[in-house]
């Protein structure tokens, strides 16, 4: 059975490509993972997982049409096709566009029930990474991350991965969403807080440069840093 993994949310800039990152670093040395950048605005993980890309174990796809519209169908025949691979851990990147899209596939052109028929049709197992954060984003990430809960009705697992960093000031609003997480009637299986970096430390400059060029776990010199990403990839 492959088992894949959807990492959305239609705010942009919340940390999804830093949490596929972390993914990438967990399975660097697992050739049976797949990692599939989707976001058609940046390909940001194509960028920042160039440690495994050269091991054809990173794919960016397209899910625009010919006249540049996101073909919301196209996401079948991109399932179906990774369902052809050798790779049974398959790790998907939507951008926010995609994440959007995926929204609309699953509250206007088919039911939930549907696509967990097309789940079953493959013999695959779906889990939904929802990346919430901070500041200027919790009202839309959790705007988002409410409609998403609500469409899957506990047809497929949800987890909330929280990105600590873009909480610095405001805390109290992490229990919100853990709250949110407990309340969902099993809904949400897991709140799991994430990118505790300090970008202001020589440990999180690394970190940070490193995730930018796209470098392994080989390329963490220092102590701290190297200390700091193995945690950040052991809550993964």
């Amino acid at each position: 059975m492959k088992n894949y993994y959807f990492n959305i949310q239609s705010k942009g800039g919340v940390g999804k490509s830093m949490l596929t990152y972390f993914q990438a670093l967990k399975y660097e040395n697992d050739d049976t993972a797949a990692f599939i950048d989707l976001d058609s605005s940046s390909h940001t993980s194509s960028q920042q997982l160039a440690f495994t890309a050269h091991k054809g174990r990173v794919f960016e796809i397209e899910l625009l049409d010919g006249i540049k519209r996101i073909d919301r169908e196209q996401l079948f025949k991109v399932l179906e096709a990774l369902n052809q691979t050798e790779h049974k851990e398959i790790f998907i990147d939507f951008g926010s566009s995609e994440s959007d899209q995926l929204l609309r596939l699953l509250t206007i052109d088919f039911s939930i029930e549907e696509f967990k028929e097309f789940e079953t049709m493959l013999e695959a197992s779906f889990s939904f990474n929802i990346v919430v954060a901070g500041g200027t984003s919790f009202a839309p990430s959790c705007q988002y991350m409410k409609k998403i809960s609500e469409a899957i009705a506990g047809k497929f697992p949800i987890n909330l991965f929280v990105n600590e960093f873009t909480f610095k000031n405001n805390q109290d609003l992490i229990v919100e969403v853990q709250a949110f997480g407990k309340n969902s009637k099993g809904v949400v299986k897991k709140v799991i807080p994430f990118g505790n970096i300090f970008p202001d430390r020589a440990s999180g400059i690394e970190i940070m440069n490193n995730i930018k060029e796209g470098k392994g776990l080989d390329a963490y010199k220092s102590f701290a840093a190297r200390l700091l990403i193995k945690k950040e990839v052991a809550k993964i």
